[in-house]
């Protein structure tokens, strides 16, 4: 049952509700969590990547190899394990393996330059490397420079003579080794923001989170899932869609891995294997809606699509939900606190309703279960309806902190909230809105003005693709709106046509001043647009950039 608006969103009983279900003694086996299924659905398929396609007891055994190889190595209980990898068995197997050693997962975004990578290494002193043969030849050359480094493990064939996964646990026994963690001390990962605000913080998750964010999952859900669902991930699963797959392969379902999102890749796999769910980002249900054949794939085995990481359009929200019908459920999440914080239902996506009804569409709906949430103003005091403040949370499945900086902890957990540093309001019946992120907000003339709203009216326009905003200098606003646009393929629109669009549908002072065209909207893994990358080439040089 939903809450309605409160001063604080979300029920404290309830947030209790969720801290007793999962309490235990502090002492346990790590690869508990993921057993049971095993008991029951072992000749179940659990997994299937290509032409592979493994049972429960078969991937646990695998599971349980790796787990026992790493341990070999000499890897111990708070060993930081770095994982750079393309979606695969290996990768999935990862994910549990790691912290079922009782040892820490790291994951790694491959699209980071070698610099990157190796910052995050030496930021989190990883003590082993699973990499993709791929990936190492180009990060090979910057090893050298992370001294804590012991084990490099190679997915694949591996043409430098490093060891290889498949020689790491040849000789290794299938059984779960025998490993207790502290769940309310030990890491079980360390998950680096995307630092589009600047540089990655770790976010450490004890193993206790990391069981509350799982039971906090299982308890948000509007309908059970069983063995009869057909998971479908194609976003990578070092990162949200790991999640994702670890929530599904609890509860008996089978996982389907695609090396990376392909629109007509997803569509046939939904097709031939009668996928029931699937998480999207919005840019990749943008790209599926204009695939020209479309409407040729039988898509009527599909009951949920997760969507969430990034703003969605709502035109593009309501053209999905034509298409695939009324299976959409958003989550707000973030590295700090994994989704649900809130959760819009698919009885939540009307599409030909009352205008408060679809106005809805463009909110992150209601506080989930276990979850508190609280818009403040700046000294912390809730806001009205329809007034904007910053998104406080609390919960049991918030991090333990970021790693090694205390200072920027004891700060994002100020007066004993969370701060998400995003800005947002909430209606009358609390379904809460996201403005944008603070640091993006722009000031120009003394007003403050949320790209994101910009940025609706603009994906609002026939002829527009995809769009970005940011602010840039002005010398006497402070700073000006620009739109940065993408058109759809064969639209030809003059700069003017789009600030007039935009004249008609904002307030004079939120319209952009300018519009340049460009081929693509840089974004980062999760699918979020980096206006770092937009605003550079428009703040070099200057002594301080207005965020």
């Amino acid at each position: 049952m939903r809450r309605s608006f409160e001063p604080v969103l979300g029920s404290t009983k309830l947030w209790l509700r969720s801290k007793v279900c999962i309490r235990r003694s502090r002492e346990m086996k790590p690869g508990l969590l993921f057993m049971w299924p095993l008991t029951r659905y072992n000749g179940h398929t659990a997994v299937v990547y290509k032409d592979t396609r493994l049972t429960f007891s078969q991937m646990d055994a695998r599971i349980n190899r790796l787990s026992n190889g790493l341990l070999a190595l000499g890897l111990a209980k708070g060993s930081k394990v770095a994982v750079l990898l393309d979606n695969s068995v290996e990768s999935a197997a990862s994910l549990f393996a790691i912290p079922r050693a009782g040892l820490t997962y790291v994951s790694l975004n491959a699209r980071h330059s070698p610099r990157e990578h190796v910052e995050i290494l030496n930021d989190c002193e990883a003590d082993a490397l699973i990499v993709d043969e791929a990936f190492l030849g180009f990060l090979e050359p910057e090893l050298s420079s992370v001294p804590n480094l012991k084990q490099v493990i190679v997915v694949g064939a591996s043409r430098s003579g490093r060891l290889t996964v498949d020689e790491l646990v040849a000789l290794q026994p299938d059984s779960t080794p025998a490993v207790e963690v502290d769940e309310d001390v030990d890491i079980e990962r360390l998950q680096y923001t995307s630092g589009t605000t600047g540089q990655p913080k770790g976010v450490a998750w004890t193993f206790r989170i990391a069981y509350n964010v799982l039971a906090n999952v299982l308890m948000n859900l509007d309908e059970p899932i069983g063995p009869s669902d057909v998971n479908l991930n194609s976003g990578p699963l070092t990162h949200a869609a790991g999640l994702m797959m670890m929530t599904y392969y609890s509860r008996g379902a089978t996982n389907i891995i695609l090396p990376r999102f392909d629109e007509q890749e997803v569509l046939e796999t939904i097709q031939r294997e009668r996928v029931t769910s699937l998480l999207l980002i919005p840019t990749m249900l943008y790209r599926l809606l204009m695939v020209p054949n479309l409407k040729s794939f039988d898509l009527t085995s599909v009951r949920r699509i997760w969507y969430g990481t990034a703003p969605m359009a709502v035109e593009k929200l309501t053209e999905g939900i034509r298409v695939f019908g009324h299976v959409f459920r958003q989550n707000y999440g973030m590295t700090e606190m994994a989704q649900p914080i809130t959760y819009l239902g698919p009885e939540d996506h009307v599409i030909d309703g009352t205008e408060i009804q679809t106005m809805r569409l463009s909110s992150a709906g209601r506080p989930a279960m276990g979850v508190e949430v609280k818009v403040a103003d700046k000294d912390g005091a809730p806001v009205k309806p329809g007034e904007i403040g910053e998104i406080l949370i609390r919960s049991n499945k918030l991090m333990k902190g970021y790693w090694k900086k205390p200072e920027e902890t004891a700060e994002a957990f100020k007066d004993g909230w969370f701060h998400t540093r995003d800005m947002g309001t909430v209606d009358g019946d609390g379904y809460l809105y996201i403005m944008d992120r603070k640091s993006d907000m722009i000031i120009s003339g003394g007003f403050n003005i949320y790209p994101r709203e910009v940025e609706d009216v603009l994906m609002g326009h026939p002829g527009v693709a995809e769009a970005a905003v940011i602010g840039v200098p002005h010398e006497i606003w402070g700073e000006a709106v620009k739109a940065m646009v993408v058109l759809k393929q064969g639209v030809d629109l003059s700069e003017a046509q789009i600030i007039e669009h935009c004249k008609r549908n904002l307030a004079g002072y939120k319209k952009p001043t300018s519009v340049d065209f460009i081929n693509e909207i840089p974004k980062n893994l999760y699918g979020k647009v980096d206006r770092r990358i937009l605003k550079e080439p428009f703040w070099r040089g200057r002594d301080r950039w207005v965020h």
